[in-house]
């Protein structure tokens, strides 16, 4: 740090909450600040972008050589990795630093850490998205509300009871449907702690299974029960355990609708005790599967493969499965589909 003025300067610039560096004509750093040692690891000897670990090269467009050529500051957005492997968001700027000659002898680069703003503009997109997709879906809920009334009054009307129960079962079901979608709405807006209660597992499982059966019947979708009877109590909020099957139980029935080339479609939902005691609780279906690129992702909250999913499902279940200190991975199922184990220990 030969251009800067002593000790005193290399404190303050220590203390900046921003990363700093100087480098020389062909890249090296030639010092960096505390905030960049810490992320990035020693400078010694290192171009500046292999200390960002942005690869074998300089970047294209690089801020700093542009200050070399015109003694001008610069500025860009750029993407660099932290020694601990994670990419981050930076606004990098340059500024030169001349010698009693008037030449270039160095050149500054600060860096500001955006990746929190990125994350919110993500967010916002995403959650625009959200909302764009829920308001389609309920306004095909409407259409369903409104063909079902129209079928209740024509069967009150012609004096058929039979249409009036076909009738009342379509009202019925896009009800639920709204009910679904509100209550993942109000789920995802406060924080709430568990009511947790000493309750028998697989009896919440049996309620989920008698709640999606004559549904699934509808769909040719087969839902099956395998429940370990060793599996007696545990400690879980009944309330919370019953929205993470049910969404998990949808999901399912919804891949299982998305795959047109299977003669027979399965959901299944199995219990059994762990390790130590936990519960374990899978939900499983040979229906169209998560892409590979997508499994990642699935947990994230307003991010859905389905056209016109809400993206809050999963990641309600995520939530309520950290809420009990528990774990919930999604594998491969054979010969497609998927399989979602769940596991909570057996003290939260």
């Amino acid at each position: 740090m030969n251009d800067l003025t002593g000790q005193q300067s290399g404190r303050i610039l220590d203390a900046l909450p921003c990363y700093v560096t100087v480098q020389d004509r062909k890249l090296k750093v030639l010092w960096c600040n505390a905030l960049t040692r810490r992320d990035f690891g020693s400078n010694s000897g290192k171009s500046c972008y292999e200390l960002y670990g942005i690869g074998p090269g300089r970047c294209p467009d690089c801020p700093v050589e542009k200050t070399f050529s015109d003694g001008l500051s610069h500025s860009r957005e750029m993407t660099l990795i932290t020694k601990a492997g994670a990419r981050i968001n930076v606004i990098v700027n340059t500024s030169p630093v001349t010698n009693d000659r008037g030449e270039i002898a160095s050149v500054v680069e600060t860096g500001v850490n955006i990746t929190s703003i990125k994350d919110i503009q993500k967010q916002l997109i995403l959650l625009g998205q959200t909302v764009a997709g829920m308001a389609h879906s309920i306004k095909n809920i409407m259409m369903g509300l409104e063909g079902g009334i129209y079928v209740v009054n024509k069967g009150i009307e012609d004096k058929q009871p039979d249409e009036v129960k076909e009738g009342w079962e379509m009202v019925l079901l896009n009800f639920d449907k709204i009910a679904q979608i509100v209550k993942d709405i109000l789920y995802c807006s406060k924080e709430r702690e568990p009511n947790l209660q000493v309750i028998e597992p697989n009896r919440v499982a049996q309620e989920v299974y008698e709640l999606f059966h004559d549904s699934a019947a509808r769909y040719s979708i087969k839902i099956g029960l395998d429940l370990d009877e060793k599996l007696t109590t545990a400690v879980i909020d009944p309330a919370g355990l019953h929205t993470v099957l049910s969404n998990l139980v949808s999901n399912a029935m919804d891949a299982c609708k998305l795959d047109l080339w299977k003669d027979e479609h399965l959901v299944e939902i199995r219990t059994r005790k762990g390790r130590d005691g936990a519960t374990v609780i899978e939900v499983a279906d040979n229906g169209k599967g998560i892409p590979p690129e997508h499994k990642a992702r699935v947990f994230e909250p307003y991010f859905s493969t389905k056209k016109h999913g809400t993206g809050l499902g999963l990641a309600i279940v995520n939530n309520i499965i950290n809420d009990h200190n528990g774990s919930i991975r999604v594998q491969d199922e054979e010969p497609q589909g998927t399989r979602f184990i769940i596991e909570l220990p057996i003290k939260v």
